[in-house]
């Protein structure tokens, strides 16, 4: 009966200390490894080293100075939450038509979004419906 319930504990405390630390699956993974030399992420994530991920195929084009934008432990990907979108996406493909800061009454993109192309704005705002 005492081995049942130290075995019952032991996975019980497995599971829990598991899900502390596990990677919240609506963000992308946080890299392994500092930055300090390794600026050019394709150069070893491109599938040509063992043990190393490639970069996935739906990065294809992506610059490498982006990787960071969600890669990174300290990037707004990893430590904010994105507002969602209130309206529909149909025919509403470039973001920063209506986002710029001209329109009133429409919010404009952040500063810490300088540079991001609209490809990049559905990678972590969502259609809130």
């Amino acid at each position: 009966m005492i081995r049942n319930i130290v075995i019952t504990t032991a996975a019980l405390l497995f599971v829990v200390a598991g899900s502390a630390f596990a990677q919240d699956a609506t963000k992308p993974p946080v890299m392994s490894h500092d930055m300090a030399g390794k600026e050019n992420c394709t150069m070893c994530h491109s599938g040509a080293m063992e043990g190393i991920p490639a970069e996935p195929a739906d990065h294809e084009g992506r610059a490498v100075d982006t990787c960071v934008l969600c890669h990174a432990p300290d990037a707004e990907m990893q430590t904010a939450t994105a507002a969602g979108i209130p309206h529909d996406l149909a025919g509403k493909d470039n973001c920063t038509m209506c986002h710029s800061g001209a329109m009133e009454g429409m919010p404009a993109a952040p500063a810490s979004h300088e540079g991001r192309g609209t490809d990049t704005c559905t990678l972590c705002h969502k259609p809130s419906s």
